[in-house]
């Protein structure tokens, strides 16, 4: 009997238990059809009540709500002021389709079991979604970076200070409050994802002064071992010298993990002014223009690579140098800019006469030349300005520079012969020699014809960038005789362009490039021949009686330059250029009638050539 009663039981309980999930599931079959085209109840984004809405209605408010919210944007309270920002501004915004499909999809996804929970809780509790967020990290960044330059006190610790080139140690120290970046990341993503409007207060915590003052020796010499000596950025023409007050301007306070002090660079600073180097290297691949009108060039442009400078990594190479130098490791004074080059695509005329590219190129200084020397400098580079030499023609100075008078343009100017001073048309056109015949050298083309002055002249005896060379590489004209000549042995045109820039001459040779390297051995000053006495010339270009020092005293002598030429044949040829120089006295100016000047006694010296 009692095994038959728990039979009974056991069919009963089991026939309840189907018959309460069959109601079950017809309850929530029927709670399901029921919210077929609805956001099942209780589910909201932040405070919108969507729960019970069909879809088009729960998603045009939900695109209202979101709308407003990011058009408001977010309060933020800090330090008791009140500040709006803008989503847009913070980078972050709110996709209200995206969002929507989170807040429809409660109920609708996952396991049957995630679904009958789902059925089951939103009978009794709200199902809070959070809105589907859209955010640029590197602008989210960058504003709360904002906020703390402008609402971070940072205190004072104990710290370099440095003024130009002087570096001294600050001991005075003051607690310092700072946001704490995470913390308002957090918070302001915090509010978006709940759509919340509500002020968000941001805190700033304390930043207690901690570097070792007893440190405070060691970092100044740091610092000043970084400053020590200047830094030389090079790239092909280009110099750059970072001084040490520049490099002073870089350097900001910091401290390792043993609360040392330390110098740093700031990378910023550096990088603006790595930025303002890159402007001026970093240039355009440009094509050849040439417009020849009558045989002579009228209008000329020259093939331009193009060049950008790697920014990142000069930044690099820079800090590196500066932290060796820190360190007390090797002293790095100079260095390469990395530089990509693109070249100059060869087209037009330009590229059918075998002008693509610069082979060759000089500069001079002429920094102290009276007016009408300029003028003749000026106007004789114009006159080679454009000129094209074909494969195998010899080219001739004086030839190229015209009339040497009044009727080409050209001024009176200060010439020696002999022992006199007189002004006649050109003079200091053998600028213009020299500064071309430098550029031949470094093109790597044979001189036919080249003469030294007579006499040593300072502007010939520095390179393009005053540095003091001594005599040997002038090359001195003076119609008829004597010129400077050079041959054109390549397979293709040259053309020269010459132009004056500030006190600098400059002739760049363009042509096709053929595998040749040319080399200079000197110049090198063999001998010295003391001064003389001083010599007086008379003129009629100042009062009568006053006297003017036209030249400083030179030493005469000997000197030699051996010019190596080496073809891509393997072939080499080399010329020497062996210079001598009479002694050059003072030379002074006495002011004279004019009976005087014609009546001169001539000088009892051997008669020199005469040089512009």
């Amino acid at each position: 009997m009692g095994g038959g009663s728990t039979l009974v039981l056991f069919k009963r309980g089991l026939l309840g238990f189907f018959a309460l999930l069959f109601a079950i599931i017809i309850l929530l079959s029927a709670f399901r059809a029921f919210y077929a085209g609805k956001i099942f109840p209780g589910v909201t984004v932040g405070s919108v009540e969507l729960g019970g809405l069909n879809r088009e209605v729960a998603e045009e408010k939900l695109s209202s709500r979101i709308k407003a919210f990011s058009d408001k944007g977010l309060q933020l309270q800090i330090d008791g002021k009140q500040e709006t920002v803008k989503l847009d501004r913070l980078g972050i915004t709110v996709s209200p389709e995206k969002t929507f499909i989170r807040a429809w999809s409660i109920g609708r996804s996952g396991s049957l079991f995630n679904k009958i929970f789902a059925y089951l809780s939103s009978l009794f509790r709200k199902t809070s979604v959070v809105a589907e967020l859209n955010i640029n990290e590197a602008t989210l960044f960058n504003e709360i970076n904002l906020l703390s330059e402008i609402y971070d006190f940072k205190g004072y610790d104990v710290r370099l200070n440095i003024v130009g080139d002087k570096v001294s140690i600050l001991y005075d120290t003051k607690e310092g409050l700072m946001i704490d970046q995470e913390e308002v990341q957090k918070l302001l993503i915090n509010s978006a994802v709940n759509l919340n409007s509500s002020s968000v207060e941001i805190k700033r915590k304390p930043l207690l002064p901690h570097i070792d003052s007893k440190s405070a020796l060691a970092g100044k010499l740091e610092a000043e071992r970084m400053m020590s000596s200047p830094l030389t950025l090079v790239y092909g023409y280009h110099k750059f010298k970072v001084t040490s007050d520049k490099i002073g301007s870089w350097i900001e306070s910091n401290s390792d993990n043993q609360n040392r002090l330390r110098p740093v660079i700031n990378e910023r600073k550096l990088s603006i002014y790595v930025t303002e180097i890159a402007q001026i290297v970093n240039s355009s691949p440009q094509k050849s223009v040439l417009e020849v009108v009558d045989g002579k060039v009228v209008n000329f442009e020259p093939p331009r690579e193009g060049r950008l400078l790697r920014e990142d990594e000069t930044i690099k190479l820079i800090a590196n140098a500066l932290e060796e130098k820190r360190n007390g490791n090797e002293v790095v004074t100079e260095i390469s800019l990395p530089v990509v080059v693109e070249e100059p695509i060869a087209d037009g005329s330009a590229a059918e006469l075998g002008i693509v590219e610069l082979i060759g190129k000089a500069t001079t200084s002429f920094v102290g030349s009276p007016p009408n020397r300029i003028s003749n400098i000026k106007n004789g580079t114009k006159f080679l300005n454009g000129l094209l030499i074909k494969p195998g023609d010899e080219f001739s100075t004086l030839g190229a520079l015209g009339k040497i008078d009044n009727t080409s343009g050209y001024l009176p100017e200060l010439v020696i012969k002999g022992d006199r001073t007189i002004p006649e048309f050109g003079g200091g056109l053998c600028q213009v020699s020299t500064t071309l015949f430098r550029a031949v050298l470094d093109t790597g083309l044979p001189v036919t014809s080249r003469r030294n002055h007579s006499y040593r002249v300072s502007y010939y005896e520095k390179d393009g960038e005053g540095n003091y060379i001594g005599p040997g590489l002038d090359a001195t004209i003076y119609s008829p005789s004597p010129d400077f000549r050079f041959k054109n042995d390549t397979k293709a045109t040259i053309i020269i362009l010459g132009y004056v820039k500030g006190n600098f001459i400059t002739f760049e040779l363009y042509g096709t490039k053929d595998g040749r390297k040319s080399i200079i051995d000197g110049p090198h000053t063999l001998s010295t021949i003391p001064t003389g006495d001083p010599i007086y010339a008379n003129t009629d270009t100042i009062p009568v009686g006053e006297k003017k020092m036209i030249e400083r005293a030179h030493p005469g002598g000997s000197a030699t330059a051996l010019y190596i030429i080496n073809y891509a044949d393997g072939k080499k040829v080399e010329q020497k250029f062996d210079s001598y120089y009479r002694p050059w006295p003072e030379r002074w100016l006495v002011g004279a009638e004019t009976e005087q000047l014609t009546t001169e006694t001539p000088s009892d010296k051997p008669t020199e050539e005469p040089s512009l």
